[in-house]
């Protein structure tokens, strides 16, 4: 096999599952972070803010995850050999040849590409201009940093994990999606760490992102926001997987997010916290700096949209002028029922050890007579300093773009599958590639090139979250007489509770 410099080949569904295999995962199956599962019982506690859905352990209640059967010629026996991997591994010697030597893979069909299909023109056409085709090009656009790749020493780059995984789980979708009879042609592009000069220079040049019909990617910030003009001016779907930042496209209906903003987990610990307690039993906490204050002004909005429009009142605001380590000067008894339930909601999170003290503040004013639960952010579950014992005691909830419940039959399913092929357990990572794909190449296939203006109507329970995507309209600056949406977003959050020592979904 042979590679050139910013020459980017066409893959079809089966030759880029031979790139992973030959030339990522050789490497994948010997990091430390994905070794086989060990035998024997663990007896130590489970650390419940790290991720149960990438730590490899025993658990009693989940089946094994078993190899494929082997033959045994010396007890002539069939066996199950595990962990081994389920394909032969085959070792690559990379070196540099002239650009122009390089035959690259086209759509055509020359026999070595038979599964390569041609969408031809389009069978009929349908409301928005939507088109459907007998087949659909996507280009998916992940960072593998196979420039960073150490062939000699097998050494895969840290920053590469999320596209192997990411992509490994989306080839699994689209095999499901084969067996659906859903044809798509898939182009894999690495983006590297290209800054948004590269991703320019990317858009304009590379084939298989003009030639898609779908496109799915990119990682970094900002490269979705150029490959968002891209796809706004090119008129293809873009699907964002991972950046949950918002305005980064404005009047863009080709433009789908799947992860929430910041926006609408506000929003959902609002409606999660007025589901269970009343209004007057809850407070917004914020340090007195804009950038965190600011956000308070997006739980006040989904109240006031819950309320009588005569009623004018406010959910309670506790804003702490306060920067001694332990919040000393912070008095908590004022805000704090002594025989009834107080929710504290914090919108914080770059400051672990604030939110430390804060929680232990907190829990100095709790009695065996009143309350406490303390809504916080999704980076929670990351923290490594803060004592969970604060987490249990005053029933801490965060909100989460993605749960993954072990005990699903689906789920063990999945990770069952994923361990025949690639011989290592799944992350949170391969879960969001499956899901991804398979959602949307069922959406394309049913509902052609502009899917997302039937998106509202698709609801769809996935393994790691519930898809639920609606249009986000432009803001009054924006709008016209007519509608501008500005995209889709998914705007279905969990809402997790940190109970018996581990986060589970909350009710």
């Amino acid at each position: 096999m042979t590679s050139a410099p910013n020459l980017l080949q066409r893959l079809n569904g089966n030759n880029i599952a031979w790139v992973l295999l030959f030339f990522l995962l050789p490497a994948f199956y010997s990091c430390e972070a994905l070794k086989p599962i060990q035998s024997g019982t663990d007896t130590t506690k489970a650390d419940p803010k790290k991720d149960p859905k990438t730590e490899v352990k025993k658990d009693p209640t989940l089946e094994e995850i078993q190899g494929r059967k082997r033959y045994d010629p010396e007890t002539k026996r069939w066996v199950y050999v595990e962990y081994a991997p389920t394909e032969k591994m085959d070792t690559i010697i990379w070196k540099e040849i002239p650009a122009g030597s390089v035959n690259v893979i086209t759509g055509e069909d020359t026999g070595e590409n038979a599964d390569i299909f041609d969408p031809g023109d389009p069978k009929e056409e349908g409301q928005f201009g939507t088109q459907f085709f007998s087949s659909y090009n996507v280009a998916v656009a992940l960072p593998f940093l196979t420039d960073k790749f150490d062939a000699k020493v097998g050494t895969i780059h840290e920053h590469s994990y999320w596209a192997i995984q990411f992509y490994s789980g989306l080839k699994m979708a689209l095999d499901d999606l084969t067996a659906e009879d859903i044809r798509l042609n898939v182009s894999v592009i690495d983006t590297k760490e290209s800054n948004e000069t590269a991703v320019q220079s990317l858009v304009r040049i590379n084939p298989d992102l003009k030639k898609a019909h779908l496109i799915i990617g990119p990682y970094r910030r900002d490269n979705v926001r150029v490959m968002a003009e891209f796809a706004k001016t090119s008129d293809i779907t873009l699907v964002s997987p991972a950046s949950a930042a918002s305005g980064l496209s404005a009047s863009n209906p080709n433009y789908i997010q799947v992860n929430p903003t910041l926006e609408s987990h506000c929003a959902s610990i609002t409606r999660h916290a007025l589901q269970h307690y009343s209004p007057g039993k809850i407070v917004l906490v914020s340090r007195n700096e804009t950038a965190e204050s600011s956000r308070l002004a997006y739980f006040q909005a989904e109240f006031a949209g819950r309320k009588n429009t005569r009623d004018t009142s406010r959910l309670r605001e506790l804003i702490i002028n306060d920067n001694t380590a332990d919040l000393a000067r912070t008095n908590l008894l004022s805000y704090v029922s002594q025989d009834d339930t107080t929710v504290f909601i914090v919108p914080s999170w770059s400051d672990e050890t604030y939110i430390y003290s804060l929680l232990r503040k907190i829990d100095l004013v709790r009695n065996p007579y009143n309350h406490i639960v303390v809504y916080g952010m999704p980076q929670w579950m990351q923290y490594e300093r803060v004592d969970y014992e604060y987490y249990e005691k005053l029933n801490v909830h965060v909100s989460s773009s993605s749960y993954i419940n072990m005990l699903d039959p689906q789920t063990q399913l999945f990770r069952q599958r994923y361990y025949d092929r690639y011989g290592t357990v799944p992350t949170e990572d391969a879960f969001i590639g499956y899901d991804l794909m398979l959602y949307f190449g069922r959406m394309i296939h049913k509902h052609g090139t502009k899917f997302q203006y039937f998106i509202d109507t698709e609801s769809s329970n996935a393994l790691h979250t519930r898809f639920q995507f609606l249009p986000i309209e432009a803001n009054a600056a924006q709008r016209t007489r007519m509608t501008v949406i500005d995209r889709f977003e998914n705007k279905y959050v969990n809402i997790l509770e940190f109970k018996d020592y581990q986060f589970q979904l909350s009710e």
